[in-house]
């Protein structure tokens, strides 16, 4: 009796598992689950993309649309937005502290700098078996020219899971068609006549509140948004041209000279802010929404909000999106990116102990529920059942445009982008604004013979020679005037010294191993 006594209490000290081996029963029955299932925890890191309503938010963890997306996918998701000013600097902290998320969003894909070393260190997974063995429909749902970009894979290895491009050329003209009726103005095409309506607008107060404040054409810091007359030209500062047996980069390239010339040009006759250097999105965005633009670009997605956010400030207000400024060759446009969303490509460290989690949550974004989330919003808030349909409610103050934003674009972190679908299309107030920006934005652009390319490792470890420095520099000093425009030989003979040539002959070779014959 003693020793049955000992042996049960042993039994009961043990765990569940060899428990029932005590019950000298081969009992193979899983034990029934008696409390609600635990939802994955996901930590993600991304840019705030500038959008106001996440920039205001004091906790975005507690927003109503964040805790609908966790009932929706079983996930518990956690965002940490950053500043988008501040990503890139943020990224590289994070490398090295080693304190990483359990994904992260990594603009312009794996061939940014800061990812580029970081991956050559081991830091991320190799997704192609994770995918393969936890979530194989997503390589069907994504298309294989996404999974083979070079922001994606390298060396035949997946690094990211790949959000789609709403549109490869995604950035636009926009321009205040009241403003044109009111000074009886032609839509502009050519350079010239682009000129002429920057001119008018400075000139005779389209926005008629009797002061000289108009402002003909903006742009934000370092011609982010602005580079739609070096496109007159061919010449986008961060695109390359395969030319010579060469891939090198626009900002040296000859045809540089003259669009700096037309921006001395403009400068000196107040035709661009003057501002354009320093102008922070907040800033842009309170000239451009403050009644006081003429002429700015965005993306070919956003002009039925921007019709609502305009006429909060001039109830009269119209905007029409139109062709860019045609150069010399007859053509023009923004350069046509990649198919994948620079916005929206995510890798895993290591050092989470469950990357699946990650890439089930993402392929939730695949489905009709998920879908529906994204493009409608909240039902009460955003839309309304009637008679079983979906009645999207009209966005009719800022705040309404920038909600909306916030569910279809910026919680929208891979999959399709609503302006593909036509049901919802037809049922989005303002919705033709889109379609037509849409065909703007597919008959225009310029290519880019180093699309996805990785930057050459001498740029990468000599940051000066991307455009955003000793380009960006001289173009500042010859457009505002501090150095005639000659200097820009010197400044080209310089940069090859300073080890540009050697950053030519490394995108040469990229080229020629993955695009040659494809252009």
């Amino acid at each position: 009796m003693k020793k049955k006594a000992i042996a049960l209490m042993v039994c009961i000290s043990l765990p569940g598992s060899l428990l029932a081996a005590c019950s000298g029963k081969d009992d193979k029955k899983p034990a029934a689950v008696t409390g609600p299932i635990t939802p994955p925890t996901v930590k993600l890191v991304m840019s705030d993309r500038n959008m106001p309503y996440v920039t205001s938010s004091p906790n975005i963890n507690e927003d109503k649309y964040i805790k609908r997306m966790r009932e929706l996918s079983k996930t518990d998701v956690r965002l940490e937005p950053v500043a988008q000013a501040e990503y890139s600097k943020k990224l590289n902290l994070m490398f090295a502290s080693g304190d990483l998320p359990d994904a992260i969003q990594v603009i312009n894909g794996i061939a940014s700098s800061e990812v580029a070393a970081a991956l050559n260190n081991g830091a991320f997974y190799d997704l192609n078996e994770l995918i393969d063995k936890y979530t194989p429909d997503l390589k069907k749902k994504i298309g294989k020219s996404l999974w083979e970009s070079s922001l994606v894979s390298k060396d035949g290895k997946i690094y990211a899971v790949p959000g789609e491009a709403p549109t490869p050329n995604n950035r636009i003209v926009y321009i205040r068609k009241d403003w044109l009726d009111k000074l009886g103005l032609q839509v502009p095409k050519t350079i010239e006549e682009y000129l002429n309506v920057l001119r008018a607008f400075r000139d005779k107060d389209p926005n008629g509140n009797g002061k000289a404040d108009e402002i003909p054409f903006t742009g934000r810091k370092n011609f982010d948004f602005a580079y739609f007359f070096f496109g007159a030209y061919d010449v986008i500062p961060d695109g390359w041209k395969y030319e010579n047996n060469q891939l090198v980069p626009n900002f040296i390239r000859p045809q540089m000279k003259e669009a700096l010339k037309l921006h001395q040009q403009m400068y000196n006759e107040k035709l661009m802010d003057n501002e354009i250097f320093v102008n922070l999105p907040a800033d842009w965005d309170s000239k451009v929404r403050g009644n006081r633009v003429g002429v700015w670009v965005h993306s070919a997605e956003g002009p039925d909000q921007w019709v609502v956010s305009m006429k909060k400030a001039d109830p009269n207000a119209e905007i029409l999106n139109i062709t860019a400024p045609t150069g010399p060759d007859g053509k023009g446009g923004n350069l046509i990116g990649s198919t994948v969303n620079p916005l929206s490509a995510w890798v895993i460290p290591k050092s989470n102990k469950h990357p699946e989690h990650v890439l089930k949550y993402l392929e939730w974004f695949y489905s009709d529920d998920a879908q529906k989330f994204l493009n409608y919003g909240l039902e009460g808030d955003d839309f309304n059942m009637e008679n079983g349909k979906v009645v999207y409610k009209p966005l009719s103050t800022k705040a309404d445009a920038d909600r909306d934003d916030f569910h279809i674009k910026f919680l929208r972190l891979i999959g399709p982008s609503y302006i593909h679908n036509q049901e919802y299309m037809k049922s989005r107030a303002n919705g033709e604004y889109v379609t037509s920006a849409l065909k703007i934005a597919t008959s225009e652009g310029r290519i880019n013979d180093g699309l996805d390319m990785p930057l050459p490792p001498t740029q990468v470890s000599r940051p000066e020679l991307q455009f955003t420095g000793l380009w960006m520099e001289t173009a500042a000093k010859i457009i505002t005037g501090r150095d005639p425009l000659d200097s820009f030989d010197k400044f080209v003979e310089d940069w090859k010294k300073r080890g540009g040539d050697k950053a030519i002959q490394e995108a040469t070779d990229w080229y020629k191993q993955n695009r040659m014959g494809t252009k």
